[in-house]
């Protein structure tokens, strides 16, 4: 049957912190919505498959998507999370700095 794939149209989606909410928000409701009617649909994990094809680089008009979905299990990295928001302070407070002393 048919396939949609709703991207964030007004943004680029590898530049948007919110595409991927976006993207399981929709889904989700369109999920909700046609399981009414086609109750197979209800519990499936489109969106999520979908999010994960698409930052594997592996989303392309030929892929069979099945619904099934299985999280990772892994547990986030907080102190590279961390890291990474304490570079970006710096990086912010460098740039500030820079910006004062120009004035």
């Amino acid at each position: 049957g048919p396939v949609v794939i709703d991207l964030p149209q007004a943004v680029d989606a590898a530049a948007n912190n919110h595409a991927e909410a976006f993207l399981l928000r929709d889904v989700n409701n369109m999920t909700r919505y046609y399981g009414q009617y086609a109750p197979a649909l209800v519990g499936s994990r489109y969106g999520e498959e979908i999010w994960a094809l698409y930052e594997a680089g592996e989303l392309h008009p030929e892929v069979s998507l099945t619904g099934v979905f299985e999280d990772s299990g892994e547990a986030a990295n907080v102190e590279d999370v961390l890291a990474e928001i304490k570079a970006a302070f710096e990086e912010e407070q460098e740039r500030q700095e820079r910006l004062n002393d120009s004035d």
